[in-house]
């Protein structure tokens, strides 16, 4: 006879991370659980040495809830998340990153929000802690590396405007989905599409922002992402913003009522910003400064909206 379904399944996807891995574990573990909840965990492992089955071999002869190690070698992330989104059982799915440590009272207030609410949707603030000990020099409050909407907990999040211009990029992190209402047919969460050039997650929300889903903000969820030295390098936070912008654009024209003229004020938009901040860069000599990169991201961000249709596409970020 099978076992009933847990009430949440909190979803994991790691790729050669077993130290971050193993801290994010431990944080689910350590949950209070105030609601009493029944959960289990899903662990989905992209690496091909299967780097993360011996932390949860480990783990998994102490843990109040399961734990199920999945290997899946498939090189598309939407597919990759997919697969978390199929494994769970739980009517709540719960998605935190390998490289994040929830608080304590995460899953409560997580799940605390959709019953307060009766949204479909939930999403929660990521705080940050550096390898290096700090934020890097030109982003010294490390805002560049938060996630805070600043809105009231419990706030609708408002994702697009009625142009369907999207508001806000929101990744799966440290969020919550209802499976029965988000996903009631059983269809696969996220466009394989997507999943090459990235921005799977991203496209998720606002495609079902649009079709009426309830998105809300769960303050009091929090969770802390370790921010790795490579990820604070000027030349990968100038390609990754160039790829998020490309993200933006192909979200923006895939679902905009007048697709032509969402091409034509992107391209425009862009010219502008690559222009602005190629000349501003080179005339306050921020080129090559470590403290200062306004104007360089804002060239990135004109690039983003000009090669949209040529994505950069994976960027290595293994760090264990």
């Amino acid at each position: 006879m099978s076992e009933p379904a847990p009430d949440l399944t909190l979803a994991i996807l790691t790729y050669d991370r077993p130290r971050g891995l193993e801290a994010t574990l431990r944080s689910c573990l350590a949950q209070t659980n105030g609601l009493g909840l029944t959960m289990e965990i899903v662990v989905v492992d992209n690496h091909p040495g299967g780097a993360g089955q011996g932390v949860v071999e480990a783990l998994s002869p102490g843990s109040s809830w399961p734990i199920r190690y999945v290997s899946d070698l498939t090189r598309n992330m939407a597919a990759l998340r997919n697969r978390g989104f199929v494994e769970a059982r739980g009517r709540w799915l719960a998605v935190i990153d390998d490289d994040e440590t929830a608080d304590p009272d995460w899953t409560d207030a997580l799940v605390g929000a959709l019953k307060a609410t009766d949204a479909d949707i939930a999403v929660g603030p990521r705080f940050a802690v550096f390898e290096a000990g700090a934020p890097p020099d030109y982003d010294p409050q490390g805002r560049q590396f938060v996630r805070d909407l600043e809105l009231a907990d419990l706030a609708d999040i408002e994702l697009t405007e009625p142009s369907g211009r999207p508001r806000y990029g929101l990744g799966t992190g440290n969020s919550i989905f209802d499976m029965r209402r988000c996903f009631p047919n059983g269809q696969a969460a996220m466009r394989e599409a997507f999943g090459d050039a990235g921005g799977e997650d991203a496209e998720l929300f606002v495609r079902l922002h649009r079709q009426g889903r309830r998105i809300v903000w769960a303050a009091r969820a929090r969770v802390t992402e370790t921010v790795f030295r490579n990820r604070t390098a000027i030349p990968y936070r100038l390609i990754r913003t160039r790829r998020e912008t490309q993200h933006y654009v192909s979200i923006y024209v895939d679902a905009a009522r007048r697709p032509l003229l969402a091409r034509a004020e992107l391209f425009v938009k862009g010219l502008i910003q690559t222009a602005v901040g190629g000349a501003l860069s080179w005339l306050t000599l921020e080129h090559g400064s470590a403290s200062r990169l306004r104007w360089r991201l804002l060239t990135q961000h004109g690039l983003g909206k000009l090669t949209w249709r040529r994505p950069v596409g994976f960027i290595d970020e293994t760090n264990a």
